[in-house]
């Protein structure tokens, strides 16, 4: 009779001594749950990432960094659409340089970053087709004035815009911020600017600047792929490097490298002739 009212005595693994079985249910329940929206919504590249170890089980759960815009807490990263690209900044001061990219004091409207998200593209309006941007993640970008479109924003901590494709300039080759590394997009073009009176090899004189000149004409350095027409295909480049060119007096973008000479983004549209020497 004393041994059958003696308690049952059972082995368990689970769970360890101090934890009910319903604890022990909801925190494989957690894991498993954390483990699926870990999957759902990956970490971008670059992104930091923490490990956290989950109860007596020894079960360790990837959890991504929180992502913040602003004052607000998001469910997951941000994903550009459309013709959108969402870059991070390249912080440096303004008035000095750091092996590249230098903006004068009247010039300091032109910015560079890295591109984390990339929309894929829009449609054509009348074929369907997709005109994707010509932008990739990872790109080192230098886009326009910031004011003119777009939004600054504060993401993960560190200062972000988002602003169209249409907006950025162009494309620097291994993150170098250098003439020699900056590639157009589009059908923008790099155009030196003359800085006093020169003469090309054929004998075209080349107007120097006057202060508070605006200048209207240089010589292509580099070319952008060229726009895309409605069947998504691009269209050849009208002028090339070593063209002499007269633009829009007040067209592009100023853009001043480590050289010391100066520089105009513009685009085909805002040429008005050409000559190639």
């Amino acid at each position: 009779m004393g041994q059958a009212n003696e308690p049952r005595l059972e082995a368990h693994p689970f769970p360890p001594s101090g934890i009910s079985a319903r604890t022990g249910l909801a925190c494989a329940m957690l894991a498993v749950a954390v483990a699926v929206c870990a999957y759902v919504l990956p970490v971008p590249a670059g992104h930091a990432v923490s490990a956290r170890r989950l109860g007596a089980y020894g079960v360790d759960v990837v959890m991504a960094e929180t992502v913040r815009l602003n004052n607000y807490v998001l469910e997951g990263p941000l994903q550009a659409a459309g013709q959108i690209v969402l870059v991070k900044l390249n912080e440096r001061k303004e008035d000095t340089s750091s092996g590249g990219l230098v903006l004068s004091a009247s010039q300091r409207k032109v910015r560079d970053g890295v591109v984390i998200s990339c929309g894929p593209g829009t449609k054509h309006p009348e074929s369907g087709a997709l005109l994707p941007t010509g932008i990739a993640v990872g790109d080192h970008v230098v886009m326009d004035e910031l004011e003119l479109e777009g939004e600054k924003i504060k993401y993960l901590g560190s200062p972000h815009r988002i602003l169209p494709a249409s907006r950025v300039l162009g494309t620097l080759q291994g993150g170098v911020m250098s003439m020699s590394t900056f590639r157009p997009l589009g059908d923008r073009l790099l155009v030196k600017l003359p800085e006093a009176a020169e003469q090309t090899m054929s004998g075209i004189v080349l107007a120097g600047l006057e202060d508070g000149e605006r200048p209207n004409q240089g010589v292509v350095m580099a070319v952008g792929p060229g726009a895309r027409n409605a069947k998504a295909e691009l269209n050849p480049m009208p002028v090339g490097p070593g063209d002499f060119v007269v633009f829009r007096k007040y067209a592009g973008e100023d853009i001043d490298f480590e050289d010391g000479a100066k520089y105009k983004v513009v685009t085909c549209g805002d040429c008005l002739a050409k000559y190639a020497d």
